[in-house]
């Protein structure tokens, strides 16, 4: 991290002297909760939940971020060292996690990367990298043979919708070369006898108001990369607009409707995708972790199935 390159936005900050980097972030991993979280997807959550870890700053700034609070430096923050990040892993194993959920991990991917080549023969739940999809291509490949689920999002099409809500012109296609890369690296999604994932790619889209041509978009660029039928697709209602009332943009200061949600979930099933799809009264913020509460640091959903 001397000149920092881990993400596409190249900030080359000193973070290895405490510079922090765009993302907000110096060479300290920091994290801010580590639970036992039932409201991802369902083979990830499970009946027991996903052991998530949510590390503190983001390499986006998304103007309607839920995780706010700590992609921006705020919230409760504990810095670990790789060894230490290792522990917190098999606590998370040892008090039933399903699998081992890394959140918002890819400003500490190098420092990730040898905490899982310490601890990876030990464990033996999954792990599941759950990123913003704005991956650089040598990041993720110092990852192959680490990581057994991707859950990366898929939020734009459109460079435009990408440098306005995300100050990210260039995630589109960013985003296609990080989920093939990761495709190629987990392959066909595999599930245990329980319904539970073993290894693969799960990509996820958040339907945003006034934005459903987009997302329409999106899908159809990844159907046109990614074997549909080899991936799971994630599709989002849970859209809040509470998270972007201070923003510029007028269209996102209203939920999502069910026209909008329904069309791109209809283009979904026209592509023949699997997966999994939310009710609209996911939109709450509810389902954000209160990460303001310096509650137990491990503690003890609002998908469902859609197979079209």
């Amino acid at each position: 991290m001397a000149e920092c390159t881990l993400c596409p936005r190249q900030c080359g900050a000193d973070r290895a002297l405490g510079e922090l980097g765009f993302c907000g972030e110096s060479n300290r991993i920091t994290v801010s909760r580590a639970s036992l979280h039932m409201w991802e997807e369902p083979p990830i959550s499970g009946a027991r939940g996903s052991g998530t870890i949510f590390f503190c700053g983001c390499n986006l700034k998304c103007v309607f971020c839920q995780n706010r609070v700590i992609s921006s430096g705020g919230g409760v923050r504990r810095e670990l060292n790789a060894d230490e990040l290792s522990e917190l892993m098999l606590e998370l194993e040892a008090a039933g996690a399903h699998n081992i959920n890394l959140v918002t991990p890819t400003h500490f991917s190098d420092s990730i990367a040898l905490s899982l080549e310490q601890v990876r023969h030990k464990l033996k739940i999954p792990i599941v990298y759950n990123s913003s999809g704005y991956e650089s291509l040598d990041a993720l490949k110092r990852l192959d043979g680490l990581v057994d689920v991707y859950l990366p999002d898929f939020k734009y099409a459109s460079p435009d919708l990408a440098k306005k809500y995300s100050s990210a012109p260039d995630y589109p296609e960013v985003a296609l070369a990080a989920v093939s890369e990761m495709f190629r690296q987990v392959g066909e999604c595999l599930f245990d006898d329980g319904g539970l994932m073993k290894k693969g790619l799960i990509v996820r889209h958040l339907v945003l108001p006034a934005c459903r041509h987009d997302s329409m978009n999106v899908l159809s660029l990844i159907a046109d990369t990614l074997p549909v039928k080899s991936v799971r697709l994630s599709l989002m209602s849970q859209y809040t607009p509470e998270f972007a009332l201070t923003c510029e943009y007028k269209n996102l200061h209203r939920k999502l409707t069910s026209f909008e949600y329904n069309s791109v979930l209809a283009h979904a099933e026209s592509l023949g995708f699997d997966g999994y799809f939310q009710a609209l009264s996911s939109a709450s913020s509810q389902y954000t972790p209160n990460f303001e509460e310096d509650a137990d640091f491990i503690q003890g959903g609002t998908f469902e199935e859609c197979s079209p």
